[in-house]
């Protein structure tokens, strides 16, 4: 499940967070991030501050590039939500008499599955920095290349993000730089091992994210004599897998 779709109890706040960043972004962003505002409408930091109920304190955590004082503001996009801060929201402790008793239950989800990947666009290859990280397709390009075929590959090297480009390359990376395509339709050039679907286009990513699903979901309870304390930690998201590549972010 998509890690946006479990902040429903905040949505009304959240009406202007993304699940992804749609602009540049600092590269020194905490690696956590599941929630972002992309800065291109001309609102204030305090203004986002004050609608994602965030302290200068924790945007600057997540924000490196930006003071305590809301300062330097760009146009760019700005992490607004943590998987460290989504956990902590979504933990409670309560209190109640019972028998002395110990218990611990847990539940576990599988981890992002290959074939759960979300489609995010096309999006346009830049001529200098790097778009996505890795080619993982042979020299001369893939002459039997689909889209689960890329899609898997990447799940199996542990990158987050699969790209198709000009229909034989299939990318990886851990990260998503630069911006959609004027024309989504542009990225159509036929698989060359499924002509029925496309592998991006000419200096386009057909790009795809491999879904977030929940983790364990555990929960304790310890009772002394009279009294018991108990900690629900509710279901959290797991990060998909990440490549542990340095993010070196095309800044432009």
């Amino acid at each position: 499940m998509k890690a946006s779709l479990l902040f429903l109890p905040v949505v009304f706040h959240r009406v202007c967070g993304t699940s992804t960043p749609t602009l540049q972004w600092d590269p020194e962003t905490a690696e956590d991030c599941i929630e972002w505002y992309n800065n291109g409408f001309g609102e204030s930091c305090e203004h986002i501050l004050n609608l994602f109920h965030i302290t200068p304190k924790e945007f600057h955590e997540w924000n490196p590039s930006v003071g305590l004082d809301c300062q330097p503001w760009q146009r760019q996009s700005y992490c607004i939500f943590t998987m460290e801060k989504y956990n902590e929201t979504h933990t409670t402790t309560s209190t109640s008499s019972s028998t002395t008793t110990v218990s611990t239950s847990s539940v576990v989800t599988p981890g992002p599955s290959p074939t759960a990947w979300t489609e995010m666009g096309c999006y346009v290859k830049h001529p200098t920095l790097p778009s996505l990280e890795v080619n993982v397709s042979p020299e001369g390009g893939d002459a039997a290349l689909t889209i689960p075929k890329c899609e898997n590959t990447c799940y199996l090297k542990l990158y987050s993000f699969a790209g198709l480009l000009e229909g034989n390359q299939c990318w990886c990376s851990s990260y998503v730089a630069g911006g959609w395509a004027s024309n989504q339709t542009d990225c159509n050039i036929p698989c060359t091992g499924d002509s029925n679907t496309f592998c991006g286009g000419t200096g386009l990513f057909n790009v795809f994210k491999a879904e977030q699903n929940e983790a364990s979901t555990t929960i304790t309870t310890t009772t002394t004599g009279t009294s018991s304390t108990s900690t629900i930690t509710g279901s959290t998201v797991s990060e998909t897998q990440s490549s542990g590549a340095i993010r070196n972010l095309a800044m432009f």
